[in-house]
């Protein structure tokens, strides 16, 4: 069962420390640095040029892997990668895969009705085999930024290797820095709380 552990990240913390094995198969030899990247949109706002500045972040971890499992965490993590083209490709997956089952009852009828849009199917079975694998192959990822802290979420698929990480980063890892926040200090509730009664001021103001 996979093990999500919280880090911290900030300029007084000292850099991450990696137990020095494979976290898929535990082995210590033959060890080369893997990389996964995660990044986050902190800000949208106008400009002075009527455009829009984006502010992001993006952060890059590396750890060592053995030479066999490697390639195989670095495409698992880019299948799996939180960005908004995966995300959206990932999308086009699932929906594809909705329209597959009327193509497996009478793939020869439905071809010669839809001619190639007939694919986008058979491609939406692939891709949601593909997001399956990379499930089940990646056993080191980070999977997402804390809205409202600085902080970043990791999966493990191993429990003792996550247990060696936190031991290693015990600073990092400590609740004290990672903790999140009860639901009623959310942001991301607030914000949808003053989008509401904006909608209704508005709302109110339309029917007078």
């Amino acid at each position: 069962m996979a093990t999500t552990v919280r880090v911290a990240i900030n300029d007084d913390l000292p850099p991450l420390v990696w137990p020095l094995c494979c976290p898929k198969c535990g082995s210590t030899e033959s060890l080369v640095q893997t990389t996964s990247r995660l990044g986050r949109v902190k800000s949208i706002r106008p400009n002075l040029t009527g455009g829009m500045t984006m502010k992001s972040d993006i952060l890059h971890l590396s750890f060592p892997m053995c030479e066999k499992h490697a390639q195989e965490t670095s495409l698992a993590n880019l299948i799996l990668a939180n960005s908004p083209v995966l995300q959206l490709l990932r999308l086009i997956c699932f929906m594809g895969a909705l329209f597959a089952l009327p193509f497996f009852l009478g793939p020869v009828k439905i071809i010669g009705q839809f001619g190639w849009f007939s694919l986008f199917p058979l491609l939406g079975v692939v891709g949601i085999l593909a997001i399956v694998w990379a499930k089940r192959a990646s056993s080191l990822r980070p999977t997402r930024f804390d809205p409202d802290m600085d902080v970043f979420e990791v999966q493990f698929s191993d429990e003792d290797y996550a247990t060696q990480f936190r031991v290693k980063n015990v600073k990092a890892t400590s609740s004290s820095l990672t903790e999140a926040p009860p639901w009623y200090m959310r942001s991301l509730l607030w914000k949808v709380v003053v989008i509401l009664l904006f909608l209704g001021f508005i709302g109110k103001l339309m029917n007078h």
